[in-house]
């Protein structure tokens, strides 16, 4: 939807679209399947490094780290950081906040803001660890 050039379950590529070469090659898919556990295992890392005060459930250390898979530990770090204090409010809200992909112009260049429903519906799940029930 951004335009960027992706491969199996949203290995990135490129932040352009695919080339006529990417688009022609075969993929290996247990270098694929690597690549994605060697990134999830990367976002766990960060996860527990950042969170040293708060203790999650094991459905809030999950939802961090589908978090920080998507979007990048630079990204991710607001939310960590209040994940780690235990203010779920501002993690939810936060988390919100990431649920526009970025549209580029006829010329390659990013444009406007859109929200990407794909995107809204990931961080609703995301977030549901994190809502206090009454």
């Amino acid at each position: 939807m951004a335009g960027n050039c992706t491969v199996g379950v949203g290995i990135l590529l490129s932040y352009s679209p695919c080339t006529e070469k990417q688009m022609k090659t075969k993929y290996d898919l247990a270098k694929l399947n690597a690549t994605f556990h060697n990134r999830l295992e990367e976002a766990q890392k960060y996860v527990r490094f950042y969170i040293r005060e708060a203790q999650l459930s094991q459905e809030q250390f999950d939802a961090l780290t589908s978090f920080v898979f998507n979007v990048g530990v630079g990204n991710a770090k607001d939310v960590l950081a209040f994940a780690n204090k235990g203010d779920y409010q501002k993690v939810e809200n936060e988390m919100n906040r990431f649920v526009c992909i970025t549209e580029k112009g006829k010329d390659g260049k990013p444009s406007r803001k859109k929200l990407s429903n794909g995107l809204a519906n990931r961080r609703k799940r995301e977030i549901v660890p994190f809502q206090i029930q009454p």
